[in-house]
């Protein structure tokens, strides 16, 4: 290996050190908040940049808040947590969904809500929902879908959504479950093929991608589609793209429409907005094969 490329390892390595760094300190300060912190959606979290403003919070006491995105008016009641976390509770796979609703999801549920007939019908598994499992919810609520599964890797996280869940009389199926091949394999042949899975930044972590692959070909019948919602973050999504090539038609959205397209132009001016960390870039798996 040449000087050239060995000093711009170590810069990508520096780089990518300094993202995990400041993801995991948003877990430790969760774990150091004091009980009687401002209870407001933004709150949850101390990261400087919050949202692109596509949801709508409505407080009804208790931790619970009613929830809808500004392009439907379905809403469902969901509970956001502000008590402190334990280290048991927070230990494990990505974990950071249990602590806030990061941009990803945000545009996921904006994405699901904008075009609904991809469910019409279908079987559809979120996987890695984190505390609210926002977008499968919605979904949910809206009554296309024959079947929805919601999964996520921490029990705390499951059993928020349960308890959302019956706040808002669905009849959903909830796993504890993280992204691994072994698991895939528990999902899918006891429930059956998926015809949709969708997921939102679930591309963090640089070990875990080949396993979300693996997940994705054991729950998708051959034909079925993936929606996979995360930032560019220095070539991550990207990476994931190319694995994803050899078993799946891969197309890109980067541009939702004119409405994401202002907000995300909106949110530049925020000195804390960095495109490469905050935007979520879409991307659409269809599995190669036939039934």
């Amino acid at each position: 290996m040449t000087g050239a490329n060995t000093a711009s390892s170590e810069r990508e390595g520096e780089r990518r050190g300094t993202v995990a760094r400041r993801r995991w300190r948003i877990l430790a300060e969760a774990l150091q908040r004091s009980s009687n912190r401002d209870a407001s959606p933004d709150s949850v979290s101390t990261r400087k940049f919050q949202s692109f403003g596509l949801l709508l919070f409505e407080e009804l006491g208790q931790e619970f808040y009613s929830v809808r995105c500004i392009n439907s008016d379905l809403k469902v009641i969901v509970r956001l947590l502000r008590r402190d976390f334990s280290p048991s509770q927070l230990t494990g796979f990505n974990n950071t969904g249990n602590v806030c609703i990061w941009p990803s999801e945000e545009i996921l549920t904006y994405y699901c809500l904008s075009n609904l007939k991809i469910f019409s019908g279908k079987s559809v598994l979120e996987l890695g929902g984190g505390m609210t499992s926002l977008a499968g919810m919605l979904v949910a609520a809206s009554g296309v879908a024959s079947r929805m599964v919601l999964t996520d890797g921490n029990a705390l996280s499951v059993s928020n959504v349960k308890v959302s869940l019956q706040k808002n009389n669905l009849s959903v199926e909830t796993f504890a479950r993280v992204l691994r091949w072994g698991v895939a394999e528990e999902i899918s042949p006891h429930q059956g093929k998926f015809d949709v899975a969708m997921c939102a930044d679930c591309l963090f972590f640089d070990d875990e991608r080949d396993s979300l692959l693996l997940t994705l070909l054991a729950v998708l019948r051959p034909g079925g589609i993936a929606l996979v919602v995360a930032p560019a973050r220095s070539g991550t999504f990207h990476s994931f793209a190319s694995l994803c090539r050899p078993h799946f038609r891969v197309a890109i959205v980067e541009k939702y429409d004119h409405v994401v397209d202002h907000l995300a132009q909106k949110s530049a001016l925020d000195p804390h907005y960095n495109h490469n960390l905050h935007f979520p870039l879409l991307m659409v798996l269809k599995k190669i094969g036939t039934n």
